[in-house]
Parts: structure tokens; sequence; C-alpha cells
């Protein structure tokens, strides 16, 4: 099952030493079930604003946010997130944190464990705790857990932010397959523009601060994704054109 999220003159404003500070501008977006969706944008945009909101960790906001046409007035376990850090209970193992919160008999959350493990790459290290797990290995634990309560919305707030750019490779590819057998609705942010174009199916470009959409670009191309194809380099090169790193005497880059 997946769900349908909707912003609907979603804004934030915030209170500051200065004065009110609008964080987003009046903005509407809409994701379809199923889909993968990624929000790009400069720090201060508003990308994590909207993710919270979504996740219902914030609601001092204006506007309606919907979540398969329903106000979302809290956090729900229809809503998995993971955030850039893991948040890992240090005292539990692995299958301890992947199984927290499950509400379900005994036999059931082996069972859904035992399937989140594999398919995280994780079974080898079920006992082990989060000190013993590499920063990667973390992060797939975190996914897991997210992924536990089977949601139907999977919010990722930059969530390999945080580790060296070949484990980040890895774990994108991994997170395709993962959101390709859970089949949830999957909302990334991301400062990485070679992430946003390799994961998702559109990419929400936001502005700086207000943060507002001023494009969504269309990465039809199938899974799993092929970094050297040269379609995939083109939405890239047409993100890059948005924060104005192509272009003459300009040296494409990523990030």
């Amino acid at each position: 099952m997946s769900q349908s999220i909707e912003l609907d003159g979603f804004s934030r404003t915030f209170d500051s030493a200065t004065g009110p500070v609008q964080a987003v501008a009046p903005t509407d977006l809409r994701v379809e079930p199923g889909s993968f969706v990624a929000l790009v944008g400069p720090s201060g945009c508003g990308k994590s604003t909207i993710l919270r909101a979504i996740a219902g960790l914030d609601r001092e906001y204006e506007g309606n946010v919907l979540v398969e046409g329903r106000p979302v007035n809290g956090p729900s376990v229809t809503r998995g997130i993971a955030f850039q850090e893991h948040r890992l209970f240090p005292w539990l193992t692995v299958e301890e944190n992947i199984a927290l919160g499950l509400q379900t008999t005994k036999l059931e959350r082996k069972r859904r464990v035992k399937d989140l493990l594999d398919l995280v790459g994780l079974t080898r290290f079920a006992s082990s705790y989060p000190r013993e797990l590499s920063g990667g290995m973390a992060q797939r634990t975190a996914i897991a857990r997210a992924l536990a309560p089977s949601p139907e919305v999977l919010l990722l707030d930059e969530p390999f932010g945080a580790l060296d750019a070949f484990t980040r490779l890895q774990l994108q590819d991994a997170l395709q397959e993962i959101w390709q057998r859970e089949r949830v609705t999957a909302l990334l942010v991301t400062h990485d523009i070679e992430e946003a174009v390799t994961l998702a199916q559109r990419v929400v470009v936001l502005r700086a601060r207000p943060g507002t959409i001023s494009d969504v670009i269309d990465v039809d191309l199938s899974y799993p994704r092929d970094r050297s194809d040269p379609r995939l380099d083109a939405r890239r090169r047409q993100l890059l054109a948005h924060f104005g790193l192509v272009g003459p005497g300009r040296q494409a880059a990523n990030g």
C-alpha cells in the first residue's frame, strides 16, 4: 500500500530575535501514491521544514498538509521517517532497534524483522549494537526501522549526508531496491543533485528563503538507474543550471 501526499497553500514562518522569518512561502505540491520524489535546494529553502510537517512533527504552519486526502494531525506509523543521524538506541541490538514499536505478535514481529534484515543486508549483524556498526550499516538499520510497521509513506531527510562518498553510492543503490520492493511513497530531502536524479522519478527544485518551488523535473528513466546513462547526466545538468553551476565558463560538478 502507498498513499498520496498533498500540500495546499503550505507556508511556515518562524519567530526570531529580529522578528518573523518566513521559511516557506505558500506552496502547493502533490506526490502520487507509490512514487519517488526528491526535494532539492540550498540550505534554508524549507526542504526539511516541509518534511517535518508531513511527518506530523511540526504543526505550526499555515495551509493544509494532507496524506491520502486526510489532514496530518501528528506522527503516525503509516509514515516512516529516517534522518541524517541514525538515532538508534545504543542499548538495543540491530534487530531490537528494528522491532521497536512493532505492535504485532511475537511470531509476526520475528518474521518482519528477519525479512527487513535480509532486505537491508544486515542478517549477519542482527545481534550487534550500534557502536559496533559502520555509519552505512547504522543507516541501513534506521531505514529498516522506519519500514518495520509497513508504512505507506517513507520520508527521508538527508539520510546519507553524513556518509563517505563510496558508502553513499552503495546505499543509494540499496534504497532503489528497497523502494521497488516495498512500493511505498518516498519523499527524499537532499542537497546532492546526483543523488536526486539517481533515485527520484521527479525532482522538485526549491529556491532560497522564503522557500518556493521553482521547477519540477521529471526523471522518466527505468530502475535500477545507470549512473553512466547520458540521459541521467542531462537531468543532472538541467538541475545544476538552476543553481548557476552550468553555463559558459562553468565546469559541471555534482552537489
